[in-house]
Formats: structure tokens, sequence, C-alpha cells
């Protein structure tokens, strides 16, 4: 695995010092997925555009980092594992997927995600992922490409319509075409 964006990502998630401070209620730095771009000064024409190709590289990132298959999607053996990696950079153990209602909990916020139920995670379903996360910490509701730790490590993946909300947002950066 390379340190592409999506496991800078990983590595600011899973950083126990921001976890630390989340739960100390300090502040710790936005994660900005749109890199090297002023999204402030981006032209109104354009911030779609812009958002849409940075969100996309952040989610194709983060899959190809456990596509195992390599079929550019995220099948839920792939997500366990990621999520276990995660825990495991956090906090210096192993996840126990043998405690009871652990796989299951898993299992859960995985199908919230896989929109089509196709068994896997794709880019626009991942891109609809990271949108949330980048809406939910924003009080105005506003999409800027920053995400607090707080909106990832926190976000509310028990919503009760959490597949409608994703749909909601994947139909926004992709819209159907007729």
């Amino acid at each position: 695995m390379t340190n592409n964006i999506g496991m800078r990502f990983e590595n600011w998630a899973a950083n126990s010092e921001n976890y630390q401070k989340m739960l100390a209620k300090k502040p710790v730095e936005q994660f900005n997925f749109i890199e090297h771009t002023d999204f402030s000064k981006t032209a109104p024409e354009n911030k779609a555009k812009v958002y849409t190709e940075a969100v996309q590289n952040i989610a194709a990132s983060r899959i190809s980092n456990y596509d195992a298959n390599k079929n550019q999607k995220m099948e839920f053996d792939e997500y366990v594992t990621e999520q276990s990696n995660i825990y495991k950079k956090t906090f210096n153990e192993s996840l126990n997927l043998n405690i009871p209602g652990m796989t299951e909990a898993l299992l859960g916020i995985f199908n919230n995600c896989d929109l089509n139920k196709d068994g896997a995670i794709d880019n626009q379903e991942m891109s609809a992922v990271f949108t949330y996360m980048d809406k939910a910490d924003n009080s105005e509701g506003l999409i800027d490409g920053k995400i607090s730790y707080d909106s990832a490590i926190g976000t509310n993946w028990a919503h009760p319509d959490m597949p409608g909300v994703l749909q909601m947002l994947k139909d926004f950066l992709f819209p159907p075409k007729n």
C-alpha cells in the first residue's frame, strides 16, 4: 500500500492522539481531501466538478488500499480488513471479531453503504460516504471538502435512513443521465 490520499486519511483517522483529543473535546485539524485546491476560491460554475473529482479520488484511493481481488470495489471481507487495520493502528490491539455482535455491527454499516446491494461498495457509493462525512459535521450543511475528526470517527451510521441519505448524495454527485 502506498501513502496515497486514502492512506493519509486512514493514518489521520487511526491516529490515537487525534482520538484522545476528540475524547477530551479538544480540536483536531480537519482532513482536507480537496488537496492543493482552495475550494473557497473555485469559480461557482466549477465547484461541483472540482468537488466530485476530489471525492472520487479519495474514494478510489480508499477502495484500492484494500481491494485484494482488484475489482475496484470493496467487499465485506475487505471492509473488515480495513476496519481491523484502523482499529489496530488506533488502539495498538487487534479488533476482536469474536465479540458477540461485532461482525453484525460491521455488516450493518457495510450494508448501509452498499446502496445497490450487490455485496460491494463501489466508487460512487464510497464517494457518497465521504460526502456524508463532509456534510455531517457542518452545521450549515455545506460541502467544503473538509472532514472533522468527530464526523469521521463518530458519523452516525445508525441514521434511520442511511441508505436513503447516501443515495441522495450519490445522485447529487453523479446525476442520472437521461
